[in-house]
């Protein structure tokens, strides 16, 4: 058995990127948090947005968050100190939904070197110039490569590496890298059908690879030419499903999870040799463990912590031991939510708009702090210099947590 260490240790200044920039969820740094359990985080800040499900995300200084009013999708950017609006750029979408939830964005931008990138549920891709609002090019991901409109549109948040933004479009090519500078198209994986997992990278000594949920399962490909390293079938028998966490790289490997039948399962590297061209082993494969619906799962040790079940169903948080998918510990929240790890703390937004923040253990469920910050909404948010960036259907709201 061979492990190899992928998290690392970003600052927590910069939330610039879908799952922050660690790519998991989580940042080491321990938060001296700034209340205590009777009093409530301040609300520094709130502005008005449209739909959708995009969450936001802060760079240098600036929040960005991808939202619909009406018939334009906005990228926006605001200061994260006062909340007021920098710049916004606007386009028309014809984006409708089969199924009557929201028209509005699904994923998560991305921002790196001045170019602010976003991946809409019609399929338009754009680079955006972070100093100005301007767009810098603008990819129709349907026309240009057959990509389907899923049951609830397109939702793959791009992913950043070094000079070039990733993206799984499904149709033609299962995932395209396009020059973040130019657009132009680098290289096409082979076909795969796309899914609502988005993309993350997987460091092994000098190499950086893709690792994808795809339609039909695990797939791991170089991100320098697309070429596919590994691939491994873990797909739902139901038509009508989705998977929707993004794989998670942990210290001991791959996680994947999703309902629909699917259940959880974690791949390790098989032989420390084919660390250039790795070849991936699977360790455990389990249903009814943790069955991840929509919210992708935190790490800490050699714990997952994450949402069992489908969220129209009823979910419970779990604890489960990565190692072999022993069930730690359950508990309902009365409701789905999202998760961000911050050192040994957990802080869980809810579906329900509720914050709150628990310890990281393998042997109990310990509440440290709760507080109704918003109303219902399903998007992810965002953790920087102390701060929460959260949105529902009506607002984003700066919330100030950390004492430093």
């Amino acid at each position: 058995m061979f492990f190899i260490s992928v998290v690392g240790y970003a600052s927590d200044g910069t939330w610039a990127n879908w799952l922050g920039p660690n790519n998991n969820g989580s940042i080491e740094k321990k938060i001296d948090f700034l209340s205590g359990p009777t009093a409530e985080f301040p609300i520094l800040w709130v502005q008005s947005v449209g739909n959708g499900w995009s969450a936001p995300i802060v760079s240098d200084g600036i929040v960005y968050l991808h939202d619909r009013m009406h018939e334009n999708e906005n990228l926006i950017a605001y200061n994260a100190t006062n909340g007021e609006k920098k710049w916004q750029f606007s386009y028309p979408s014809k984006y409708r939904d089969d199924f009557g939830m929201e028209d509005g964005p699904r994923s998560t931008p991305a921002v790196k070197n001045g170019l602010l990138v976003s991946h809409g549920p019609q399929g338009l891709l754009h680079a955006i110039k972070v100093e100005d609002g301007q767009k810098q090019w603008v990819h129709d991901l349907a026309k240009g490569f057959g990509s389907p409109k899923g049951f609830f549109g397109r939702c793959s948040s791009p992913l950043i590496i070094g000079d070039r933004v990733i993206v799984a479009v499904g149709g033609r090519a299962g995932m395209v890298a396009f020059s973040l500078l130019t657009g132009d198209v680098i290289w096409e994986s082979k076909p795969y059908g796309n899914e609502y997992a988005s993309l993350v990278p997987y460091t092994i000594g000098t190499k950086i690879f893709v690792v994808a949920f795809m339609r039909e399962g695990l797939v791991v490909v170089d991100s320098k030419d697309g070429q596919e390293v590994f691939f491994d079938s873990f797909s739902s028998p139901i038509r009508a499903s989705v998977n929707a966490a993004s794989p998670l790289v942990t210290n001991h490997g791959l996680f994947l999870s999703s309902c629909y039948e699917v259940g959880a399962g974690l791949w390790n590297i098989e032989d420390s040799q084919k660390m250039k061209n790795p070849t991936f082993i699977s360790k455990w494969q389990k249903q009814e463990v943790l069955d991840c619906h929509y919210s992708t799962p935190v790490s800490f040790e050699d714990c997952i912590f994450g949402f069992h079940g489908r969220q129209e169903r009823g979910t419970v948080l779990r604890c489960i031991n990565i190692i072999d998918g022993k069930v730690m510990w359950s508990t309902s929240l009365k409701g789905t939510g999202n998760l961000i790890r911050l050192g040994t703390e957990i802080v869980c937004l809810t579906e329900h708009g509720e914050l709150i923040i628990f310890q990281a253990k393998p042997d109990s469920f310990s509440i440290l702090m709760r507080q109704q910050i918003l109303g219902r909404g399903r998007a992810h948010f965002a953790y920087a210099n102390g701060k929460i960036f959260a949105r529902d259907s009506r607002r984003l709201i700066c919330l100030g947590i950390s004492a430093n």
